[in-house]
């Protein structure tokens, strides 16, 4: 890109690509809370879950708030209920005693997993107007994005907290052959 593709004159909420990406999250949220309904766990519960689900290794409350964008009071919340149900448990830490860490259960994982198809359900509802190209464009154009977004967190203060950076997504082929 030559020149900046924004200034100051065409900035408009309607073109910036923060606030798109802000406010599709947002109805996103709120439309899978309302589908969630119909679960034993809510959208944000279930967004821990999976997170922890996809986790290699049990992980701190700080870096599940960075994964799952919640600050540390909501997510100390969301855990606590979470904890309660027995779907996650609260570990020291193996590295080090002095940290706890969070874990998620079988019973957590079997939660995850049937309350997947909520999210399926709707996210195939939402991409339905769409070409599995136009599809497979979207989702590489936004991973790109998250990917310059997480080196840009990483590197852009000296004295803030480290930016936990969830795994880059595995790529799959779409039908026609693209990824998707």
């Amino acid at each position: 890109m030559s020149k900046p593709y924004y200034t100051v004159e065409n900035l408009e909420p309607g073109t910036s690509i923060g606030y798109l990406i802000k406010r599709c999250g947002a109805l996103m949220t709120q439309i899978a809370e309302r589908q969630f309904e119909s679960t034993q766990v809510s959208f944000t519960q279930w967004t821990t879950l999976m997170t922890l689900c996809k986790s290699a290794q049990p992980i701190s409350a700080t870096q599940l708030s960075n994964y799952c964008g919640h600050d540390m009071g909501a997510l100390t919340r969301v855990v606590d209920e979470l904890e309660r149900r027995g779907l996650v448990r609260r570990e020291r830490s193996r590295r080090d005693r002095r940290a706890v860490e969070i874990v998620v259960t079988p019973a957590g994982r079997r939660q995850a997993e049937s309350a997947k198809r909520v999210i399926v359900d709707l996210l195939n509802e939402l991409v339905a107007p769409y070409s599995d190209a136009e599809l497979a464009t979207l989702i590489d154009l936004m991973q790109r994005m998250l990917v310059r977004l997480q080196d840009k967190a990483a590197t852009s203060a000296d004295d803030a907290a480290p930016v936990s950076q969830v795994p880059h997504p595995r790529r799959r082929k779409s039908k026609s052959g693209g990824l998707a």
